[in-house]
């Protein structure tokens, strides 16, 4: 019944965070990075997608204001964010559209995201319910239950860091938000999990970091001055 129907994303992108580990006086996701706010960046790349008919961008309610000449200029939506990542979330769920079949959750503060990591998650999504952007460790892994000592060695082929998009079926997600969340919750994958739905890795690319440390900072920087952008 999908032949030559075109699916319908949606993509919540969450500037709600205020960046305490940062340091800077500003949230992260609105320092100006070549340019443009970091969050600009996962509009553009969002907006180069034709599956992607609604992008929903979540800040914090005292900055709604200031967004309105992104609303205007990408012909986004503004929705204020919560507490916590997940009340963001949330928050930005309830603007998805009925028609919508998949909603993709990315984190502002990783503005090296591109169209092409976005589409081979977008696919694995369709075809699995959840899927997100990884990548598996370079260095070596070591579990420590007291925090100075090696309890064991972990096999490195084995681990995966978790990026994001994140995208699922619109009816999976929903679900997963639907009830109490635990504050333990550090992803929506894991939400997703918790209610029996395992997601499939998308290998993405290194350098769809997140900006957490001013030294992230100075590497989007360059990254995107090699890009052109």
């Amino acid at each position: 019944k999908n032949r030559g129907k075109i699916m319908k994303l949606a993509a919540v992108i969450v500037a709600g965070g205020s960046g305490k580990r940062f340091g800077a006086a500003k949230p992260k996701q609105f320092l100006i990075l070549n340019k443009k706010p970091v969050f600009e960046w996962s509009i553009k790349a969002f907006k180069k997608l034709k599956e992607c008919t609604d992008i929903i961008l979540v800040v914090p309610q005292d900055r709604i204001d200031e967004m309105l000449k992104y609303k205007k200029q990408y012909g986004i939506e503004v929705v204020a964010g919560g507490k916590e990542r997940f009340d963001s979330v949330k928050n930005g769920l309830k603007a998805v559209g009925k028609d919508i079949d998949l909603v993709a959750v990315h984190d502002a503060a990783r503005p090296l995201i591109t169209p092409e990591i976005i589409k081979n998650v977008m696919k694995a999504a369709y075809e699995n319910g959840a899927a997100i952007a990884a990548v598996n460790s370079k260095d070596s892994v070591k579990f420590s239950k007291s925090g100075t000592k090696i309890t064991k060695s972990l096999d490195r082929k084995n681990i995966w860091y978790a990026q994001t998009p994140q995208i699922f079926k619109k009816e999976i997600i929903e679900k997963a938000y639907a009830g109490r969340i635990s504050a333990s919750t550090t992803d929506d994958a894991q939400l997703v999990e918790k209610k029996g739905v395992k997601s499939t890795l998308v290998f993405a690319s290194y350098e769809n970091f997140k900006i957490t440390e001013q030294t992230d900072f100075l590497l989007a920087q360059a990254i995107l001055k090699k890009r052109g952008e």
